[in-house]
């Protein structure tokens, strides 16, 4: 079975002749590449994924504004294609930011967005023909609806307009969502029969609970990010949605709209725990993780962490639709020995 096949297997709940794995979106952090170069004398982030054999590889869109650049734009993007490292940040204040003293809709509409002509398609063909054997994620870049009304009404302010004014939170939802279906729209078309999954996210929960009650979620989000995914599916893409934290309130509204995976699937967060999840809702969303990164592969031993993906495994064997991976990566406290073990684990559990 090819690591491609395995993987479109476990998206539709079928028997496969291993679990598959991955190193959460393809990404190798410079602690973790240090490590391979250290142990294994190898550092280029496509041989360790080789060394590692997981089974996906992931492209980016591209980030291509015109040169020299006169348009500001306001929140970062991933720019990865191919084996390229994307520039992302992945903390940064949001407190305040430039429509936090917006009053009226017609401050929002006035809101300079950056133009979406700037993001091109990926080179899906090369990157099929590199990885013939891979299941091929297409990365539209982190463009969500509610994280980016917290980059611009800043996170306390874009949740009380979410209650206080809603028409003003709408606005905005709304013009980040046109924005981004330009980009999804010119990418799908691109990735349709090249790629097999398409990557969505957005991060709306903390560890305890959703940063919203989930009906203000399902009021001002959920329409939105149903017209991503059905034109997604409609381009014969699985849906991958990223989305960190205690998600399990909105579970079953994932699956309504049609999306087929969690990505993250972070464990330690409350009421995510993989044995409760399988028994709920196993064999109707895939999930992608479990393998935690605050204490697990960073302070565990390799025992630690082969019982984990074994017990993630047992949890998922009679539904299906599970896919081992780090929680999250870009942590510099993960052990490389540990990331190692994680893959061995997957791969030689049958």
């Amino acid at each position: 079975m090819t690591h491609r096949e395995r993987v479109l297997k476990t998206f539709r709940f079928e028997q496969t002749d291993r679990i598959p794995y991955d190193l959460m979106e393809g990404y190798v952090w410079q602690e973790l590449s240090d490590y391979f170069r250290k142990e294994y004398s190898i550092d280029d982030s496509n041989q360790i994924l080789d060394f590692l054999d997981t089974d996906f590889r992931w492209v980016w869109i591209t980030y291509q504004p015109p040169k020299p650049s006169t348009e500001q734009v306001t929140k970062p993007t991933e720019t990865k294609v191919a084996d390229e490292k994307p520039n992302i940040v992945y903390s940064r204040p949001v407190a305040n930011g430039p429509l936090a003293d917006a009053r009226t809709i017609a401050d929002v509409e006035a809101y300079k967005m950056p133009d979406p002509s700037y993001w091109q398609p990926g080179n899906f063909a090369e990157a099929r023909r590199k990885w013939q054997d891979h299941a091929l994620v297409f990365l539209p870049g982190w463009m969500p609806l509610f994280w980016s009304a917290c980059d611009a009404f800043g996170m306390e302010g874009a949740l009380i307009k979410m209650i206080s004014e809603p028409k003003i939170f709408e606005a905005f939802v709304k013009r980040q969502h046109e924005f981004y279906m330009d980009i999804l729209k010119r990418g799908v078309k691109s990735a349709q029969g090249v790629c097999d999954i398409c990557w969505l996210g957005d991060d709306f929960s903390s560890q305890e609970d959703t940063l919203m009650n989930p009906d203000l979620w399902r009021k001002h989000i959920k329409p939105y990010l149903a017209e991503q995914v059905q034109l997604v599916r409609e381009h014969d893409l699985y849906v991958l949605y990223h989305s960190c934290g205690a998600v399990r309130p909105i579970l079953n509204d994932l699956i309504e709209i049609g999306i087929n995976g969690l990505l993250v699937f972070q464990t330690s967060a409350r009421g995510m725990d993989a044995e409760s999840i399988a028994a709920e809702f196993g064999g109707r969303l895939a999930f992608y993780g479990g393998i935690d990164v605050q204490q697990l592969l960073s302070y565990g031993t390799i025992d630690d962490v082969k019982a984990r993906v074994n017990a993630n495994i047992k949890a998922f064997e009679k539904y299906g639709g599970y896919i081992v991976a780090n929680s999250h990566h870009r942590v510099d406290t993960i052990k490389g020995e540990n990331v190692v073990a994680m893959c061995e684990s997957a791969r030689s559990y049958y």
